[in-house]
């Protein structure tokens, strides 16, 4: 295996399992991808207040739960003495059991959520795209049986497809009052709302629609005693539907499905039961972090939110440097831009950050300007190296802090950040330029020296971009695609088009 066949090999790999952790948080996870995106979520609480007679008490909730298109988090469960058990009922949701052997007085139990919400656009799981066989539901004596299968029968002969029957379905249970069938079929034990849910699940079901009763919460306002709702989810003819009895809610959730009650309690009396809802606006990459962490996913390790925010800020630049480092491999393998040293545009590009592109240019070429003139000087003194570094640093030292003396007299913001300016850098800068101008020649080491502030002011720009600062501090797994990236670029040979431009009449006198 030859070299250029290895590095692409190595690349492709590098690339892959960057792209494959990136697609893995943007579409399994659904991390935002742009910078300040700003979402509702909801404060869900369930609040139960009530009285014991030192008898055992068990009390069994329903509480929201994660699926494919619903988020909880932060979740929370204020239990005082009692015992908590969590119960995953298969089909219907997830419940919270609370047990106590003898309590007496009153007791308040609490359970707390963030919630992100669905709408009507909301995937129903693929486990409802399954289609059933027609049957009749069981009834409890065969008159009732011959009335369904009489009712749903006419209801299948003057409909089309399934989306009509449902159609149908639905007309006539909640809009038409006066059908006799659905009088005599609704479940004498269940109240009005569900059982009429329930009939129309029934139907569906038995003519092969997958259907089931759904039940939580609108999110449309702030509320302190929050409505449990109702609604029906069913797939017909290729399509996801819901059915809601009165105005579609803008948004929703959904708790727990089937026709089971919402609380079920023994060994109780004098049950205050409040469900509360509260809007909180919030940046959607925080939301999705804040779940993933929740729900263990191995992607919250591809984050830099777990560490102390003053080491999150420092990263927030330290990421951006191989965006810098990228552009300006760039510019000097395809474009051919000369430059003092390898990396030291790009330390140029980051000492930008303290005083802005255009003060940092004028700045920049002043102090070189000045430590040059400074450099040529000691020269003739026949100095050694480090005694002569040090004298340019002292040098740019002094000039600083006359230059903020100066700005700041004048009531200029630019004289705070300047101090912060990398003496070093510039020093270096200075002495690189230096060398340049004895062994080539003045030209030469002003073109370096322009050839420095192009790709330092391009790599200022890139590293400050706001979306660029996001994408590398949220997915770090792009360093591995930018790595990639270099690699391939490494294997470049090709000329470039400052030596296109330069060659240009020998192609000519072909």
């Amino acid at each position: 295996m030859n070299s250029f066949t290895h590095t692409r090999l190595l690349a492709l790999l590098l690339a892959a399992i960057g792209l494959g952790i990136f697609a893995t948080k943007v579409l399994q996870l659904d991390y935002p991808m742009t910078p300040g995106e700003r979402t509702t979520t909801w404060d869900f609480e369930i609040y139960l207040d009530f009285d014991t007679s030192n008898q055992p008490v068990r009390l069994e909730a329903y509480i929201p739960s994660n699926s494919e298109n619903r988020r909880v988090s932060q979740e929370q469960f204020y239990n005082g003495a009692f015992g908590l058990r969590l119960n995953s009922r298969e089909g219907d949701g997830r419940t919270a059991i609370w047990t106590y052997r003898y309590p007496n007085d009153r007791k308040v139990l609490r359970y707390r959520a963030r919630l992100l919400g669905e709408t009507t656009e909301s995937p129903l799981p693929e486990s409802m795209q399954r289609k059933l066989r027609r049957a009749a539901p069981e009834t409890e004596n065969d008159l009732e049986r011959q009335a369904f299968l009489v009712w749903s029968t006419d209801l299948r002969r003057r409909s089309a497809d399934d989306e009509s029957l449902a159609d149908l379905v639905l007309e006539e249970i909640f809009v038409d009052g006066d059908v006799d069938e659905v009088e005599a079929l609704l479940s004498p034990t269940l109240a009005r709302p569900i059982a009429r849910l329930a009939l129309a699940r029934d139907v569906l079901t038995s003519q092969g629609i997958p259907a089931r009763v759904a039940n939580g919460v609108y999110l449309d306002s702030a509320r302190r005693r929050a409505e449990i709702r109702h609604w029906l989810e069913y797939y017909a003819d290729g399509m996801d539907r819901r059915y809601f009895p009165g105005p579609d809610p803008s948004e929703f959730f959904t708790i727990w499905h089937g026709t089971n009650d919402f609380i079920r309690a023994e060994g109780i009396s004098d049950l205050d039961l409040q469900v509360s809802l509260q809007p909180v606006n919030a940046d959607v990459s925080d939301v999705v972090q804040r779940m993933a962490k929740d729900q263990g996913s191995a992607m919250q390790w591809f984050s830099f939110n777990r560490l102390p925010i003053t080491t999150q800020l420092v990263y927030q630049v330290l990421v951006t440097i191989p965006v810098g480092i990228l552009m300006l491999v760039f510019l000097r393998q395809f474009i051919g831009l000369q430059t003092l040293g390898t990396f030291m545009p790009v330390l140029i590009g980051i000492a930008f950050r303290e005083t802005a592109l255009v003060n940092g240019v004028i700045l920049f070429t002043a102090l070189i300007a000045l430590g040059l003139a400074v450099r040529f000087y000691l020269e003739k003194l026949k100095l050694l190296l480090v005694p002569r570094l040090a004298t340019v640093v002292v040098f740019i030292v002094i000039c600083m802090a006359v230059i903020a003396q100066i700005m700041a007299n004048n009531g200029q913001r630019i004289g705070l950040s300047i101090s912060l300016f990398p003496m070093v850098i510039l020093t270096m800068t200075i002495e690189r330029m230096s060398i340049a101008w004895e062994e080539y020649s003045a030209t030469e080491a002003i073109k370096q020296g322009i050839g420095s502030l192009l790709v330092a002011a391009a790599a200022y720009l890139v590293m400050t971009n706001t979306h660029v600062e996001y994408l590398m501090f949220n997915f770090p797994e792009l360093l591995l695609v930018i790595m990639a990236i270099c690699l391939m670029m490494g294997k470049y040979t090709g000329l470039r088009l400052s030596e296109l431009i330069r060659f240009r009449e020998l192609d000519d006198r072909k």
